[in-house]
Parts: C-alpha cells; sequence; structure tokens
C-alpha cells in the first residue's frame, strides 16, 4: 500500500519535470475540421451520454469518439470491463498497459478531460496522447491543456455550449 503513495509521487515528479517536453512531442498538426475525439471520463454513464451528446454536437458518428474511462478504484468484477486504473500504470511516467496500446498510438484532432478530480495518471494519459487539440474543465493542471472552460464538471451543457462556440471561433468546426 505505501507504494502507491511512492508511485504516484514518482510520476507526478515525472510530470513536472517533462510536461512540456512531452506536449511538444505529443501535439499533432490539425488537417482542418475535428473528425476523430478522444474523451475521458469517470464511469460508464458518463461515457454513454456524453457520447451521444458529443456525436450531435460536432456531428460526428460515434465510432469517431473514442473513450478512456478512468476510475482511482475498480472493484474485481469490473476489471475486464476496459477500466483503467492506477495500477495501469508504471513508474516514471510509463504507460505499460496493453489496454490503451491503440489509443497511445493514434492521432487525435480533439482531446476532451470530462475528469471531476485532477489526477497525476490521467494527466499522463493527456501527456502522452497525440493529439492536436486538447480541452478541460477549470479546476484541472491548466498547463496541459489549449482551451480550459470555466465551469462545474457537472455542467456538461454549458461546457458544451461553450466547447462549440470557441471551436466556431478557431475554425476548428
Amino acid at each position: 500500500m505505501i507504494f502507491t503513495g511512492f508511485k504516484r509521487k514518482s510520476n507526478q515528479i515525472f510530470i513536472n519535470k517533462n510536461w512540456q517536453e512531452l506536449l511538444e512531442k505529443s501535439s499533432i498538426v490539425s488537417k482542418g475540421d475535428i473528425k476523430n475525439v478522444l474523451i475521458i471520463v469517470n464511469n460508464q454513464l458518463e461515457k454513454e451520454a456524453i457520447v451521444k451528446s458529443l456525436s450531435e454536437i460536432l456531428k460526428l458518428p460515434q465510432n469517431n469518439i473514442d473513450t478512456i474511462i478512468f476510475q482511482p478504484k475498480v472493484k474485481k468484477e469490473q476489471r475486464d470491463l476496459g477500466i483503467i486504473t492506477p495500477k495501469d500504470f508504471g513508474w516514471n511516467g510509463k504507460v505499460p498497459t496493453q489496454k490503451l496500446e491503440n489509443i497511445l498510438t493514434k492521432n487525435y484532432d480533439l482531446l476532451i478531460n470530462y475528469s471531476k478530480v485532477d489526477s497525476v495518471y490521467v494527466n499522463l494519459l493527456c501527456l502522452h496522447c497525440k493529439t492536436a487539440f486538447r480541452v478541460g474543465f477549470g479546476h484541472l493542471n491548466k498547463n496541459l491543456y489549449n482551451f480550459i472552460v470555466k465551469c462545474d464538471p457537472t455542467e456538461l451543457s454549458l461546457f458544451h455550449t461553450e466547447l462549440i462556440k470557441y471551436l466556431k471561433i478557431l475554425k476548428k468546426i
């Protein structure tokens, strides 16, 4: 149990030292409109509602929206549902798991972090994903995102309204 704290701390030190280099390495150049989206959510119920809402708002098919479900703790019967936990991460910023291999190697036009809590492990995911534009809530680490919407994470309609407004201004959609 004591090693989980050490692992979290080693990952936080890794992020603090290397966040700028990792952002440059994982940033890609967008080819215009948004076609592929990656979202990070906290549970399966949120996933379904958010994917449906985003596909309508962005006018994308749902299969163009990939999701990562991150939960700090998972029951044994839920481990096979593709939920990512701190156990799926290594020391010093390593993401050794096979669950994330196809997500971390694919290029995305937009990454949206819907996490309600600022987590070291979610920050590592954001840094390792190859994406052109990153969006998050106001309570998250501002260094990792291109655009921050300052609202409560439960106010999804407000978040989506602001997101669409600024994506149009930036000519992303």
